[in-house]
């Protein structure tokens, strides 16, 4: 449940839920034999009845020449102690331990032997990524503004800066954006890293200003994480493109939060001391309709959203220098190509 108002009826607990009938049929499932473990099974009894077979022959044999009863059965006794193979189980657990330490050098750790030839007798294997094959972080990766010619890419995998690195780079090389139509950025031939000296730092400084003040999640100062994986990757990248987190300047007056429907979060912030984080949050402030200003008390709503619900309500950009310009319906209709 998600947001509204109910009753719940409690019509049954413990094993008479339908979680509980699952459990208890789970309980008394047995535990199934592995392949290596039916051959060698199946081995025993082959070697049992061909030397039951033998054994018989050989006392019928002894009998037929006269031996005495005493040294057939001693025969028939030995023959059927040779048959046992003694050496088998300890074959069959240094194989398994040659596979176990194979499974090692692969970074791969087996805790039971019959589960390497399991393994090794799977050709699909269905598992729960989360926690198995990922680690439940998201990255952000590219970024692209109406402003500039190109699309803006960020290195690194996963949350921890430290480790994995990561800065914001461009991702278009100087013959593509000379064959763009763009007067707005300045960029110098060779540079492909930006830092808070470049030219686009003022647009991107409002593009990661805005997803980290319009974010829930956290980041504490021994690297715990806490927050959904999608506002930890804007605020992983927020750090990765050089924009401190504005969040600590700011007081947050109204939220509404992300729902399916509207496909966007919204919040309602004032600076603290008066004074905004960046020059189009400043004019943003200042926008006046009808000769009066909208925002007397310096407020301003941040949204993040899904593109064509963001962009749907949109009428002006963020242009290079954080200015604010008229955003067409071709700049509307390439974001939203980009977004894809």
């Amino acid at each position: 449940v998600v947001s509204g108002r109910g009753r719940g009826l409690v019509l049954a607990v413990g094993e008479r839920t339908e979680f509980g009938k699952v459990a208890k049929e789970l309980g008394e499932v047995e535990a199934r034999k592995s392949p290596l473990q039916i051959k060698i099974d199946e081995l025993g009894r082959t070697l049992a009845y061909a030397s039951s077979a033998g054994i018989a022959m050989m006392a019928l044999v002894g009998y037929l020449l006269g031996r005495g009863l005493l040294e057939t059965i001693t025969v028939a006794v030995s023959l059927a102690v040779a048959a046992i193979p003694e050496g088998l189980p300890i074959c069959v657990t240094v194989t398994l331990a040659l596979g176990v330490l194979r499974m090692a050098r692969h970074a791969a750790i087996v805790k039971k032997l019959p589960a390497v030839e399991t393994l090794g007798c799977a050709t699909v294997i269905a598992s729960d990524k989360t926690g198995t094959l990922t680690q439940n972080e998201m990255t952000a990766r590219s970024m692209y503004s109406p402003a500039f010619p190109f699309t803006f890419s960020l290195t690194g995998v996963g949350y921890d800066v430290k480790k994995s690195g990561g800065f914001i780079v461009r991702s278009m090389s100087m013959e593509n954006m000379q064959s763009e139509n763009s007067v707005e950025s300045v960029i110098m031939p060779g540079q492909s890293r930006v830092t808070n000296q470049c030219p686009e730092y003022a647009c991107l400084a409002a593009l990661f200003g805005t997803a980290s003040i319009c974010n829930n999640a956290s980041v504490a100062e021994d690297g715990k994480t806490l927050g959904q994986p999608t506002e930890m990757a804007l605020l992983v990248g927020s750090k990765k493109a050089g924009v401190p987190d504005p969040r600590p300047t700011y007081h947050r007056i109204q939220e509404i939060p992300f729902s399916s429907d509207r496909k966007k979060m919204e919040v309602r912030c004032r600076p603290v001391g008066g004074s905004h984080s960046c020059l189009a949050f400043a004019l943003s402030a200042k926008r006046e309709e009808s000769g009066k200003v909208i925002s007397p008390d310096g407020s301003v709503y941040f949204v993040k959203g899904m593109p064509e619900s963001i962009l749907a309500e949109c009428q002006t950009r963020v242009a290079a220098d954080g200015s604010s310009v008229t955003l067409t319906d071709s700049e509307k209709a390439r974001a939203l190509s980009r977004s894809r």
